[in-house]
């Protein structure tokens, strides 16, 4: 890497730091833009990992041991006893195991960025020893992948356990967030336009950090799992990626026959097989420890206590569990040129299930419902336990990546996906259900949400998307559902509510609301009013005359005003008016530094027709501190719109609170303040020459490392 000192000169400080890994010496630059996003120049993929791996320390030190404490399974140990649980699933699945199986099996430049990563994080920690919290584990490299695999294994467990309850037809996923993917024939400046939105927790493993690397060949710009050397989510310089929940099943539950003589046995092909057993020992916080034990098939592990009158266990199965090259398959997507080198590199199936869109530079989009998918013999209905007693229901291989729901540049010229049926991703979409297996095509939650229906109404009436639209689109906070109950109000209202426009404070909140554009920004007057009548509603009606086009009867309606009548009277004494605008109660931040933010996501009653999220998506807890007041605690999190030049990608972002995790950085809440408060999202400067006037500080480390 050519070092750029020209920038560095400009600097009122530059901090050398030295420290020793074997090797030769290397220079890591970071330059900290005006946000306190680190922007990492090296000159190998393995210094700019120890870049990496400083800078998330700096930031985001405690987040890292306790992403270490789950992947490993010992949260109950430092953080109590509601964990226990989740650290006996960890060890269940042997993270730790196959965590250390897969660093001593990798490449050896991949072996090279997890160690070089680590030493990072270690580097910061020699420096700042009073930052170390009383649960840090010295780290090891082996430990930074358990992270990863303990984030991915979500997914199947969660299918896993859906099926072992028999209930694989909830209506939303566990997760929910949106991506959308514009051809450069509906973009105003003719190249592909791709979003990337998760909606995750703000806190825990899923949190995500931001950075830009520059190292040797390896190129990364977006979202990081806190831990992890490799891009999550976001672009190199060619190709760019978003992720959404969603993908075919790859994973099963099999009923098996058991008995106990002198140990726990299971039936297969009429042969009485030895059960393995493992105990657990897990350390828990202010209590006794935890010795639970651990039973294991060949098909894998048994998921919850054998029923020994019955003679039956359920076991859990899903390939992503004892796989390995999560690493391998990270690299290879991070270092792809064009979308069917990404397409490719998915294909190695060593990522959880998802909905990955992808776009290149070259013009081309991309989509595939990835997953790791077992071949069934067919016969069974693979989302409820099967036997597994017969090598009959025995998986016959893995499906190709080919097999599964894709596509490349759809003729629609658009396409998304916001947690729904591959059916409903566009206008006449081509993905219907008879083209696939039922478990490739997986969608037991069939039904459309309003994040999908609202941006898919935006791309297919706009033929020619501009950035300005494309930001728009990404922070669009109008809830689909607004007109439905406006209507539903008026016709309430001209029925049977004419004496009640007599009160002059009823009158003017049903004017407000009927008069409201949809759109949950800070300011809005109507929109506290609107949540909380329809709360009130789910809460004290049944709303099921109003699914699939149907309205209240003339009772109804006469119960739907005096609801609204008593949420306008609660509101005057909770808060001394009724028309509270959305930003005075709803906001983001965290601690005491608090701002009014837009979107939404609400539900009571009757989901089907009182269930309400915005494209932009914020979900809250109640404030403790400060009664009647919410704040946003998951939701759109790690925001990232990219816009693919020939010459170039252009990319904006947004996060909720700050880079930094500090309460004393002015990078704490900024965003949150600036920007996320605002709908607004920031540039990443991805390249050199626009960063230049954007760095706030900058920092020099000399280190020793491996460049294989």
């Amino acid at each position: 890497m050519r070092r750029n000192t020209s920038i560095i000169a400009l600097m009122s400080l530059v901090l050398c730091v030295t420290s020793s890994v074997v090797g030769a010496d290397h220079q890591v630059t970071i330059h900290r833009d005006t946000w306190g996003v680190p922007h990492i120049y090296a000159d190998s993929p393995a210094s700019g990992a120890y870049g990496l791996g400083y800078a998330q320390a700096e930031d985001r030190l405690l987040d890292i041991y306790s992403a270490i404490h789950t992947g490993m399974g010992t949260m109950a140990e430092h953080f109590g006893p509601q964990y226990a649980e989740q650290d006996y699933i960890m060890r269940l699945c042997r993270n730790e195991a196959n965590a250390k199986k897969s660093i001593a099996t990798m490449p050896a430049h991949l072996r090279a960025m997890v160690e070089s990563f680590t030493a990072g994080v270690q580097a910061y920690i020699d420096e700042h020893p009073e930052e170390v919290p009383e649960y840090a584990v010295k780290i090891e490299p082996w430990q930074i992948l358990t992270i990863g695999r303990a984030m991915m294994l979500r997914w199947p467990l969660g299918t896993i356990n859906d099926e072992k309850d028999e209930e694989p037809n909830s209506k939303r996923p566990p997760m929910g967030s949106n991506e959308w993917a514009v051809s450069p024939s509906r973009s105003a400046d003719n190249v592909p336009i791709l979003l990337s939105d998760p909606h995750l927790t703000w806190e825990g493993l899923a949190v995500l950090y931001e950075a830009r690397v520059h190292a040797g060949d390896v190129h990364m710009n977006g979202y990081f799992l806190i831990g992890s050397p490799l891009l999550a989510i976001g672009h190199n310089q060619q190709v760019g990626w978003a992720l959404t929940t969603g993908g075919p099943d790859t994973a099963d539950v099999y009923e098996m026959k058991i008995r106990f003589k002198k140990q726990l046995e299971y039936e297969y092909d009429g042969e009485w097989k030895p059960m393995k057993m493992e105990l657990f020992n897990i350390a828990v916080k202010g209590e006794k420890p935890s010795i639970k034990p651990a039973l294991y098939t060949h098909l894998g592990p048994v998921i919850s206590e054998p029923d020994l009158k019955k003679g039956t266990a359920l076991v859990g199965a899903a390939p992503l569990i004892e796989m390995t090259g999560m690493m391998q398959q990270g690299y290879e997507m991070v270092m792809s040129k064009t979308s069917k080198e990404f397409f490719k590199a998915i294909g190695k199936g060593e990522f959880n299930p998802q909905n990955i869109m992808f776009a290149d530079v070259h013009g081309d989009i991309g989509y595939v419902r990835c997953g790791v998918t077992p071949d069934r013999p067919e016969g069974y209905d693979w989302s409820r336990p099967v036997p597994g007693h017969t090598s009959k229901t025995a998986w016959k291989g893995i499906h190709p990546v080919e097999d599964l729901v894709h596509i490349f540049n759809p003729p629609q010229g658009y396409m998304q996906n916001c947690n729904i049926s591959p059916l409903n991703m566009m206008e006449d979409s081509p993905f219907t259900r008879d083209k696939y297996r039922d478990y490739i095509y997986n969608v037991s939650w069939d039904t459309e949400n309003p994040r999908s229906l609202r941006i898919r109404s935006l791309l297919h009436n706009d033929d020619s998307v501009t950035r300005e639209e494309a930001i728009a689109y990404t922070m669009d906070v109008y809830d689909v559902h607004a007109p439905r109950w406006q209507q539903e109000l008026k016709l309430a209202v001209d029925a049977v509510g004419k004496d009640k426009l007599t009160n002059a404070q009823f009158a003017a909140a049903v004017k407000t609301l009927l008069e409201w554009n949809g759109h949950f920004t800070p300011e809005a007057t109507a929109t506290s009013l609107y949540k909380f009548w329809r709360l009130k509603l789910g809460n004290e009606m049944d709303l099921k005359c109003l699914d699939k086009g149907g309205h209240f009867n003339a009772e109804q309606q006469a119960q739907a005003l005096d609801v609204l009548h008593k949420t306008i009277d609660e509101m005057q004494t909770k808060y001394g008016k009724w028309d509270v605008a959305w930003g005075d109660i709803h906001k983001v931040g965290r601690d005491e530094q608090l701002f009014p933010t837009g979107g939404c996501e609400f539900d009571s009653g009757h989901k089907e027709v009182n269930f309400s999220e915005t494209l932009f998506d914020v979900r809250t807890k109640d404030n403790t501190a400060r009664p009647g007041q919410f704040v946003a605690n998951s939701g759109s999190m790690a925001v990232i719109l990219m816009f693919f030049h020939k010459d170039g990608i252009e990319s904006l972002t947004c996060t909720p609170w700050g880079q930094s995790g500090n309460p004393k950085s002015k990078h704490y809440t900024d965003q949150g303040e600036k920007l996320y408060s605002k709908l607004q999202m920031k540039p990443t400067w991805w390249a050199e020459k626009d960063l230049k006037a954007n760095i706030e500080s900058t920092r020099t480390l000399t280190v020793k490392t491996t460049t294989p």
